[in-house]
């Protein structure tokens, strides 16, 4: 009977690999830890690429928000999916 000995320099097994963290964690691409405010508000917008610029061109078109107002397309964890964030400042007359 064979068992099998890992090394501790062997391969770890690609199916457990993704459960272990990141041995040199990236600086995240988008910072969102600005204090906590009521007069912060945070729009996602989240999609394929054409569906998301689609929705910055309609709310530019409407009057809320410049399409340079808005993050940069964010991959996500799909394929073919971004998302862009758009942070606007409101105050208490706006938002009633």
């Amino acid at each position: 009977m064979m068992t099998e000995t890992r090394h501790p320099d062997s391969p770890i097994n690609p199916d457990l690999a993704a459960f272990l963290p990141d041995p040199a964690p990236q600086q995240p691409l988008i910072d969102l830890r600005d204090q906590p405010s009521p007069d912060i508000l945070r729009l996602l917008a989240i999609g394929s690429p054409p569906v998301v610029n689609g929705c910055v061109i309609t709310l530019y078109r409407l009057g809320y928000a410049r399409p340079e107002e808005w993050s940069r397309q964010l991959p996500t964890v799909n394929p073919n999916e971004v998302m862009r964030i758009l942070t606007k400042r409101m105050t208490l007359s706006e938002r009633e």
